[in-house]
């Protein structure tokens, strides 16, 4: 049995390596592709890659590995600071891995030659604990990002910095949306204790499951009682959830890059409205089609989906979209920086060039999408990122050009907080919420009534 259990592991290291290094070149790998074993390697790899990079410089300076080869490291590193097996089975498995993951290579070096490298480097760290130690403190290993995005987020936050990386370099849990409005936290709550589960309030519907489980075995979720949503990406239903009190009627709210629909199926199932969902990717928009069944169940509103790229001016024309809306919600384009918890390898997969050409499309989508909004509505402009170029920077500059806009109250600038027992668990969001002027003459936006609030590390 203990053999078998070792052989897995080897061919559980072997799969999870090659998912890394497609992973940090640019591919893509649905993790339902995966299974539950691999997926937790992947994910161990993945947070320890900065260290991986640093520690292969030190141990082997004239010829670090890359690719597939380090993504294997940063599982073994990872797996022996976890402690996931005694340090001798991780070395051994990680070699016979390497036997594997190389054999009958064209062009590479023999296999048994990879697993002696990856041997020493294992053994030399073993050896050295000292120097092991320090690895973790170099800025590269401790936040896992690339200098570059260290310094950007450094050059926003000053003496918050330090906080901020490690949030965001910090495992993030498992977060739920309480859906059903005549739901209680207090009941829910009870409900997965009667499971023996337990679940940690981080929001006004937000609960944490810890340890997390696969969605079909939470309590509520295949009814629709319950979605997977992070805490900070829930305030868009605070935000609309009195809009049709306000205007008197049903609201008609756009979604734009609305895929894969979180933010649309928490507005239908917190207030009457009409949904237009729209977003470029047909086959994004056949995941929020999909869920919609389970979701549609707590509804009380409803939802349309629309395939079409919003900096398309002429898809518009004839795409059977309403001519104006209530309320637009841009969840736009951005770095993500500000959810590297749950998906790590995003910051070695930017560069710095990326986070100009995003900055560019979020201010084509919003003067696109402002055109869309009805004189008095309002324009809902999200990310998920920390930067503050794809938050208050974007913000001032639209207040600037758009003679006709004001700034409303949101939520503002969540920091990203890693702490499911101090009732407080978020990802790195950027809200600013616009009101559309009836008259031009009634002020211009740099005169806004409502500038919102600053930078915030807490819940709301």
């Amino acid at each position: 049995m203990h053999k078998r259990a070792s052989q897995r592991l080897s061919s559980d290291i072997v799969s999870a390596a090659r998912v890394i290094a497609h992973r940090m070149s640019g591919g893509q790998t649905a993790a339902a592709s995966l299974s539950p074993s691999v997926r937790d390697l992947v994910y161990r790899g993945s947070r320890a890659w900065g260290l991986a990079q640093v520690r292969a410089a030190r141990l082997a300076a004239k010829n670090p590995p890359d690719g597939e080869l380090l993504a294997l490291l940063a599982i073994a590193w990872a797996a022996m600071d976890q402690e996931l097996r005694p340090v001798h089975v991780v070395v051994d498995e990680s070699v016979a891995a390497t036997k594997k993951l190389f054999a009958g290579r064209r062009g590479a070096k023999p296999a048994e030659k990879i697993a002696g490298f990856v041997n020493a480097m294992l053994r030399k760290t073993l050896a050295d604990p000292i120097a092991a130690t320090e690895d973790h403190r170099q800025p590269m290993a401790r936040f896992n990002a690339p200098a570059w995005w260290i310094d950007r987020v450094t050059q926003d936050y000053g003496q918050q910095a330090p906080a901020v990386l490690d949030a965001l370099a910090a495992r993030a849990p498992l977060t739920l949306r309480l859906c059903d409005a005549v739901m209680s936290m207090k009941d829910y709550l009870a409900n997965l204790s009667e499971h023996g589960i337990r679940g940690y309030p981080v929001g006004p519907r937000a609960v944490v499951i810890d340890p997390p489980l696969p969605v079909e075995r939470i309590p509520g979720f295949l009814q629709g009682l319950v979605s997977v949503q992070d805490s900070a990406a829930q305030h868009v239903v605070e935000i609309f959830r009195d809009l049709g009190l306000r205007l008197g009627r049903r609201p008609v709210i756009l979604d734009a890059c609305a895929a894969p629909g979180g933010k649309a199926f928490a507005m239908i199932q917190s207030t009457d409205c009409e949904v237009w969902a729209i977003d470029v990717s047909a086959a994004r928009l056949n995941r929020l089609q999909r869920d919609l069944p389970r979701v549609g169940q707590h509804a009380l509103g409803r939802v349309e989906m629309c395939v079409l790229d919003v900096l398309d001016e002429a898809a518009w024309q004839d795409s059977g979209l309403p001519a104006a809306f209530d309320a637009i919600v841009l969840d736009a384009p951005c770095t993500a920086s500000g959810i590297t918890r749950r998906q790590p390898e995003i910051a070695w997969r930017r560069q710095p060039s990326d986070l100009f050409d995003v900055v560019d499309i979020q201010r084509k989508m919003l003067d696109i999408l402002w055109r869309r909004l009805a004189p008095g509505g309002e324009l809902l402009f999200v990310t998920c990122s920390v930067f503050a170029q794809e938050g208050e920077a974007q913000q001032q500059a639209f207040l600037e050009r758009t003679p006709n806009a004001r700034l409303l109250s949101s939520p503002g600038r969540l920091l990203p907080v890693s702490g499911i027992t101090g009732g407080c668990d978020q990802d790195g969001f950027f809200y600013a919420r616009f009101g559309k002027i009836e008259h031009a003459n009634h002020g211009a936006g740099a005169g806004a009534l409502d500038t919102g609030p600053g930078h915030r590390g807490g819940c709301r």
